[in-house]
């Protein structure tokens, strides 16, 4: 016969509970900090219900000029729309490649010299603190007008941006894999294409094809700084007051930009 020594496990109690639902006072102070700082963007924005309500009648007015839909421009707006497309998919491509090394160095998991990691983070921030409009304006003045701009835009926003989220992914892996392979020998970069890319893959396609589809909206801006696509006629359109053309070309660009996100959508599904 043998005695149970294990404890008995003791029941929470009321006030237990009632210490777990309590907030602490850094979640406190938290919230009051957030409290102000939404208060203070607020009133910089000089954000107002009631200026909204008054201009509602404004936009009524606005969207009612748009009706009917002139298809005239329907076939120009097609051909636009495919040119847009196509700098999206372009520079998400050209952007993932470069993503990929440039995160590479910016993940400590993977490079653990400091000074490296340091400076491939701080090269992906200043790259992503300029606005793909700026990179447009940029390459506009470069390469001159048309999709070549935009698409460098794309592919410069794109590499930045995915090369932040690599990163993160390949940092927050499971490395048991990669310490196993350097046990065994493997080289470093034996070890990102035997180990680390591949575990990554169905991540790293799936945050890429929610980066396309924001680039196809990025895309459908870009044109009004003269980078190609879709954006250089709406802005024609606007300034010519054809607000029948206006609402054809936004018609055409949200049923591309839906189509793109249930099939983003499904493919995600199939990925992980």
């Amino acid at each position: 016969m043998t005695l149970d020594t294990k404890p008995a496990e003791r029941t929470p109690s009321t006030a237990d509970l009632a210490a777990l639902r309590r907030p602490s006072w850094p979640t406190g102070a938290g919230v009051v900090v957030v409290l102000a700082v939404v208060l203070w963007s607020a009133q910089t924005t000089e954000f107002s219900l009631a200026a909204l309500v008054d201009g509602l009648p404004h936009i009524a007015d606005f969207v009612g000029r748009m009706f009917p839909p002139d298809l005239a421009v329907l076939p120009t707006a097609v051909s636009l729309m495919g040119e847009t497309l196509a700098i999206a998919v372009v520079g998400t491509a050209i952007g993932v490649v470069l993503a990929l090394p440039w995160a590479l160095l910016a993940a400590r998991s993977v490079f653990d010299q400091a000074w490296l990691h340091h400076a491939a983070r701080a090269s992906i921030n200043v790259t992503r603190a300029i606005p793909e409009l700026m990179w447009a304006l940029l390459f506009v003045s470069a390469v001159g007008l048309g999709p070549l701009a935009g698409t460098l835009a794309i592919v410069i926003g794109s590499a930045a941006g995915m090369a932040r989220l690599f990163a993160d992914i390949f940092e927050t892996m499971d490395m048991r894999a990669w310490e196993s392979a350097a046990a065994a020998g493997a080289t470093r970069s034996q070890r990102i294409s035997w180990v680390l890319l591949p575990q990554s893959v169905p991540t790293v396609a799936s945050y890429t094809l929610l980066v396309l589809d924001g680039n196809v909206r990025a895309a459908s801006l870009l044109g009004i700084v003269g980078a190609g696509g879709i954006g250089m006629e709406l802005t024609q359109q606007l300034r010519l007051f054809e607000y029948g053309n206006v609402l054809t070309i936004v018609l055409v660009v949200l049923v591309v930009v839906v189509a793109l996100d249930r099939a983003a959508a499904y493919l995600r599904k199939k990925l992980i």
